[in-house]
């Protein structure tokens, strides 16, 4: 074990508790990969779900639920698999919907918390809902124990109904529209995230505005891959990019509180002086994921679907698989991605790939697929008009987005941004991804 167990301490939430019998202890830690590095851990408390999202991932919904023992080896297997971190530790409530296992949810949180302070470590519990099983119970369960909230929401009614029906076929924005307000009443910065598919792209912006509505300050929009995504959609996709580009850019100027994360990111990218990463995301690195079942995976998106579930790295009790977790320990971008990456000009901003959507997409790792590609591209031609137009026009705005805290010289952000953009099109002409390959003017990373 990496720290010797204390007994509890007074004000403790709940009595210390040995591991469930369920797992023999000793045989927990047979689990524990090589390099203690996993610093979160999804739960997929269940697979059962009250929504029928088109698009969902999850490769069955049938009513397979975690039991306790198997909750509460996977807290375990965390706190050892961590090693020597003390940094904030994070457990994931997942599913399916993972609200509807309450009952559960009860039981792990406090033992979790209580667990983590024997071993001198600091656990925090978040929640990824689809925002239409809440109650007073829960929302006071979660004031409690300072747990997070990470909602999933598609928009206007209209594009919610469509998307994420109820599993009868009823529409759910009526339960979202009177749950969003409890959520944000306690966690105000709460992100909204919303899935873009080839039926709503045309509302994107109607649903930007909605969800702002409902009282979100942070919203990021991701575009469904594998969904049969036609040219004119891709034009859709490129002209409500446009159309939300003007909105962002409309509250920055006017100081509202309006996040877009895939402007913000992408503007923050083309400053950093960080070279680019070399990995997509933390799945199989710092992250995983314990199913139902008790078997490990890199991340919530991967299950034995996949590849007749060959990247499962183990399950609670049994050996740890070090071997399919080098595949990811050692992954890098800049050498195992597809060859054309290096000449496309959306490379600094395109860190996010997902490694379960190439699996699904081409069967690699290190090919997200044409849709996603073409995606990303439109995307970045629009984060580069923002850009150019704050550069322009307001350098103080762009300065306060770049560094997060308005303390920069706009001065010397400009003089940056006068670098990166050597060789692009005058502003108001918006370049596209074929001129900038022409153009070869893909920034490169500032220095500091």
């Amino acid at each position: 074990m990496s720290a010797s167990l204390a007994p509890p301490q007074p004000g403790d939430t709940v009595a210390f508790q040995a591991p469930s019998p369920k797992v023999p202890w000793s045989d927990i830690f047979r689990t524990v990969p090589s390099n203690r590095s996993v610093h979160s851990l999804d739960l997929d408390v269940t697979e059962s779900c009250n929504l029928a999202c088109i698009y969902c991932f999850k490769w069955q919904k049938k009513a397979v639920h975690m039991d306790e023992a198997t909750a509460k080896n996977a807290i375990d297997w965390l706190l050892e698999a961590s090693g020597d971190f003390r940094g904030e530790l994070k457990v994931n409530l997942m599913g399916g919907e993972p609200l509807l296992r309450f009952d559960l949810i009860q039981k792990i949180v406090p033992y979790g918390k209580c667990r983590a302070r024997q071993l001198g470590k600091n656990l925090h519990f978040g929640c990824t809902t689809n925002c239409t099983h809440l109650t007073d119970e829960l929302m006071a369960f979660w004031r409690r124990f300072g747990m997070g909230f990470h909602c999933s929401i598609d928009g206007i009614p209209e594009v919610q109904n469509a998307n994420r029906p109820f599993l009868g076929g009823g529409p759910s924005s009526p339960a979202v529209e009177k749950n969003v307000p409890r959520i944000l009443a306690y966690r105000p910065g709460v992100m909204a995230r919303a899935t873009v598919s080839p039926k709503s792209v045309r509302a994107l912006v109607d649903s930007a505005k909605y969800i702002a509505g409902l009282g979100f300050r942070s919203m990021t929009f991701k575009a469904a891959v594998n969904c049969n995504w036609r040219a004119e959609d891709f034009e859709a996709l490129r002209s409500q990019y446009e159309r939300l580009g003007a909105y962002y850019i409309d509250a920055q100027v006017a100081g509202r509180p309006l996040e877009i994360a895939e402007f913000g990111s992408g503007i923050r990218s083309i400053h950093s002086s960080e070279a680019r990463s070399r990995f997509p995301c933390g799945a199989g690195r710092g992250v995983m994921l314990v199913d139902p079942r008790g078997d490990l995976w890199p991340c919530h998106r991967f299950g034995p679907h996949q590849c007749a579930g060959q990247f499962c790295l183990g399950k609670l009790g049994g050996p740890f698989n070090d071997r399919m977790r080098d595949v990811f320990l050692k992954y890098d971008v800049l050498e195992d991605a597809k060859t054309d990456c290096a000449h496309c000009p959306a490379v600094l901003a395109c860190r996010s790939w997902c490694y379960a959507e190439c699996v699904d997409s081409t069967r690699t790792l290190y090919d997200p697929g044409t849709e996603y590609c073409q995606a990303v591209r439109i995307l970045f031609e629009e984060v580069i008009h923002i850009h150019d137009h704050l550069r322009s026009r307001h350098p103080e705005v762009l300065a306060r987005l770049v560094n997060g805290d308005g303390n920069s010289s706009p001065g010397r952000v400009v003089g940056q941004a006068s670098r990166l953009s050597q060789g692009r099109p005058a502003l108001g002409l918006r370049p596209t991804g074929e001129a900038l390959q022409r153009t070869g003017e893909m920034p490169a990373p500032l220095p500091e």
